[in-house]
């Protein structure tokens, strides 16, 4: 169990909640102390919720948070395949993401658990396993795995708050991108500054292959 999961957890609790009547997305959102279209977006899965908004959501309606463990022990990185209840396999591309490699553009056999609360609005899941890349930020480490959302909607709202998985042309790559004119522009972490891409003659979806929506640790 890690902190990803319970976050996702309390949104698919409070999200049943909201659906269930109990509470309204205004009250949320004033208990969250937020916007409104902000826990909107929450809810639907577009936007993070921070640790101030969590405990404030826990305080304020009175959840526990051992429920949120369901039963795990809190000592597992990742459910294991054909764990029953909570998971769901997703496929994973064959090779892997990174600098050294062409970005894997089709799924295998292989199949990979992930919590199905991280599923739950996702359009065109799929897994996808990080080679080494000493530029890449920390929260990726080397041989983790993440989960993409490869739907349209998805790789197209460029927030400055997401994570993507990159085609850049003969290599992989994860990072923060944002639209700049009519092109598109990637975090460089050590330098500190936003880089333009290149785009002669391609559509900025076909660089933009998935959003990030959860990473697992592989220990």
């Amino acid at each position: 169990m890690d902190f990803r999961l319970l976050q996702l957890r309390l949104v698919s609790h409070v999200r049943a909640r909201v659906r269930n009547g109990e509470i309204s997305e205004r009250g949320l959102a004033r208990i969250a102390g937020i916007s409104q279209p902000h826990i909107h977006n929450v809810l639907k899965g577009t936007r993070l919720l921070s640790v101030d908004m969590a405990d404030q959501m826990l305080r304020r309606l009175r959840i526990d948070l051992a429920d949120l463990f369901t039963g795990a022990d809190g000592g597992a990185s990742r459910p294991e395949p054909g764990e029953a209840g909570d998971s769901r396999l997703v496929a994973v591309l064959d090779g892997w993401l990174g600098p050294e490699f062409p970005y894997p553009q089709t799924a295998g056999h292989e199949r990979y658990a992930f919590p199905v609360a991280a599923l739950e609005l996702l359009c065109a899941p799929v897994a996808a396993r990080l080679a080494p890349d000493p530029l890449r930020e920390p929260l990726f480490s080397d041989r983790s795995v993440v989960l993409l959302d490869r739907s349209e909607q998805a790789r197209s709202e460029l927030d400055e708050e997401g994570y993507f998985a990159l085609d850049l042309g003969g290599r992989g790559a994860i990072g923060m991108v944002r639209r700049a004119g009519r092109g598109l522009c990637l975090w460089v972490r050590q330098a500190d500054v936003w880089q333009s891409i290149p785009l002669p003659d391609r559509n900025p979806l076909d660089l933009i292959q998935g959003r990030v929506r959860l990473v697992v640790r592989q220990l």
